[in-house]
């Protein structure tokens, strides 16, 4: 499976009460329900996204450029990989 991301900039309510227009990165797995939202707090960013406490992707972000990799059943990692899709949403 893939990993779909969307890096969403804006949300006007945010920005009303705190004064800081947040940036987020959404990963989507189609087919699961698997989906998880992460706030952009610095640039380059490395995380990993969870499901019931266990980590399944490691990702790194750097502006304009994504990529994760899986993590296998032994704890190791798979090699980098791009999303297939990337959407770039502004919200106001």
């Amino acid at each position: 499976m893939k990993l779909e991301v969307t890096h969403v900039q804006g949300g006007m309510r945010e920005f009303e009460r705190t004064g800081i227009y947040p940036e987020y990165l959404l990963f989507n797995l189609p087919g699961t329900r698997q989906n998880w939202k992460v706030r952009i707090k610095q640039t380059p960013q490395n995380g990993f996204l969870k499901s019931k406490g266990k980590v399944l992707y490691e990702y790194s972000f750097d502006e304009n450029f994504y990529k994760f990799r899986k993590v296998k059943s032994d704890g190791s990692f798979s090699e980098w990989l791009v999303p297939d899709s990337v959407s770039i949403e502004m919200r106001d």
